[in-house]
């Protein structure tokens, strides 16, 4: 610091006696204050150290920090660069643990159809039940004890598509052993079974009715007959006292005979609860003539819905 003063005022000598030491015509007068030199300046060596600068008059004052041993000089069109910025270095941050993380099942959701466009309107068929194969087969049956007896009554559907005949149906009745206990086999009440027509059966064993557990039920007919069969027109028919009674009516070409007629009794799901016929063998029935007809019944009946009758006799060819 002292060393700085001294340099000062050393230099501020020299330059005063610099000055007192050349004649100038326009001298001012003693005691004026000398407000700068009128020589011309002096362009002082090219440097790299800067040459202090001294303003006359100017108190020394002590710089408030250390100067640096090379100091820079800045022109007024250069900037002062910002001072670097000091990263103040953060406190670490604190790692909250994350609440553990529960599974959450999304529902499982059903794929949606593509919506069907609405077909044309169509005629819409009349509802059937579940088809049937083809063939002559037995379509419902019911087995039951009476008395003694034990009676499987059923009817025979034919869908073979042309008219079968002497249709029997084979009954081999078992025990709760598996063992066979008795066999039995009967011809359906009519003797033609048309297509797409039900002829009903009946089969009775005796003295088996407490030994029967189960039955196995099959079926043989003939494709061809050398007689010629006929269906009868059923006009009326009523149950009444214990039997069926009614008019039937021949509305063919020719005369009958060997009639038969046939009862099927159902519950109303369409089972067979119970059949019964007639054979009225000794008659004849000529074309557009009727007759009258009376079945009886068992018993076996009782809890029905619905009948349903038919009538059938042969050709008169002799």
């Amino acid at each position: 610091m002292q060393r700085y003063f001294w340099s000062l005022a050393l230099l501020v000598v020299v330059l005063l006696a610099t000055g007192c030491g050349e004649s100038t015509p326009d001298q001012p007068p003693a005691g004026a204050v000398v407000q700068g030199s009128t020589a011309a300046p002096t362009e002082p060596p090219a440097t790299d150290t800067p040459v202090p600068v001294a303003v006359a008059g100017a108190p020394a004052q002590e710089p408030t920090s250390t100067p640096s041993a090379a100091a820079t000089v800045l022109s007024s069109a250069t900037k002062m660069p910002a001072p670097p910025a000091t990263d103040t270095p953060s406190p670490p941050a604190t790692k909250t643990p994350a609440p553990p993380v529960t599974a959450t099942v999304a529902p499982t959701i059903a794929p949606t159809a593509p919506p069907t466009p609405s077909p044309t309107a169509s005629p819409t068929p009349a509802p059937t039940g579940t088809p049937y194969p083809t063939g002559v087969f037995v379509a419902s049956h019911r087995g039951f004890s009476d008395g003694s007896s034990y009676i499987v009554v059923g009817e025979v559907l034919n869908t073979a598509g042309v008219p079968v005949f002497g249709v029997k149906v084979i009954g081999n009745f078992y025990d709760s052993g598996g063992n066979l206990v008795g066999a039995q086999q009967a011809q359906t009440s009519l003797a033609m079974t048309e297509p797409e027509v039900a002829t009903p059966f009946k089969l009775r064993v005796e003295n088996l009715a407490s030994a029967v557990a189960r039955y196995e039920l099959t079926v043989t007919w003939e494709d061809v007959s050398l007689i010629e069969f006929r269906p009868l027109a059923v006009v009326d028919a009523e149950v009444r006292q214990g039997e069926v009674v009614g008019q039937i009516r021949n509305d063919q070409e020719s005369t009958l005979t060997s009639i038969v007629v046939a009862v099927t009794f159902y519950d109303a799901a369409g089972g067979v609860v119970d059949t019964a016929d007639i054979f009225l063998g000794g008659q004849t029935l000529a074309p557009n003539a009727a007759m009258s007809f009376a079945i009886p019944l068992s018993g076996n009946e009782h809890g029905y819905d619905h009948f349903w009758i038919e009538a059938q006799g042969n050709l008169n060819l002799f």
